[in-house]
């Protein structure tokens, strides 16, 4: 879908709104903003839409922090804009040697197995940054690790990485304290 800016920064807006208002009806605070899907993948690629999406959110509230993939054009236009930007790094998703996903409809493109993931996340992080399906190291500080929850393997996934990092010595916080 191809929308003008100012639409999408206007439903941005309103969509941003809504989570805050559930948030807090809940009894919690909205903290930061992490496009979903297709906006999220196209705003990585494309400089102007990613404009856009932290024009939305400086809008909205200038402190909330936007999670954006390392390495990504919406980190970079995040950081440009003045905004706390969280990078984070997929633990079931494998990375071309330019630390862009691979394509789904590659082979390896997806990890299945929690301990695939665990081994993956494991590695970045001994490595210092995103370490690619053909073995190639890009540096790079990630503060956040995201497991796609469409899978069945989700929350076993999820629960095996956090196992695996508190068992490594690793303090696991909320975003808001990493940065």
């Amino acid at each position: 879908m191809q929308l003008p800016a100012a639409e999408l920064e206007a439903m941005l807006i309103y969509q941003i709104g809504a989570l805050a208002g559930i948030a807090r009806a809940e009894g919690g605070r909205l903290t930061h903003v992490k496009p979903h899907g297709a906006l999220n993948n196209m705003a990585c690629e494309d400089a102007a839409l990613a404009d856009s999406v932290v024009a939305a959110i400086r809008s909205f509230d200038p402190g909330l922090i936007l999670l954006a993939p390392a390495l990504s054009k919406l980190l970079l236009a995040g950081a440009a804009a003045g905004l706390q930007v969280a990078a984070e790094v997929f633990a079931d998703r494998s990375y071309t040697d330019t630390g862009k996903l691979v394509p789904r409809s590659q082979p390896g493109a997806v990890l299945h197995s929690a301990d695939a993931c665990v081994e993956q996340v494991l590695r970045m992080l001994e490595a210092g940054g995103i370490v690619s399906l053909g073995g190639e190291l890009i540096h790079t500080e990630f503060h956040s690790i995201c497991v796609h929850g469409d899978g069945p393997q989700a929350v076993a996934t999820a629960t095996a990485i956090r196992t695996a990092l508190l068992g490594a010595g690793i303090r696991l916080v909320r975003l808001p304290e990493v940065l």
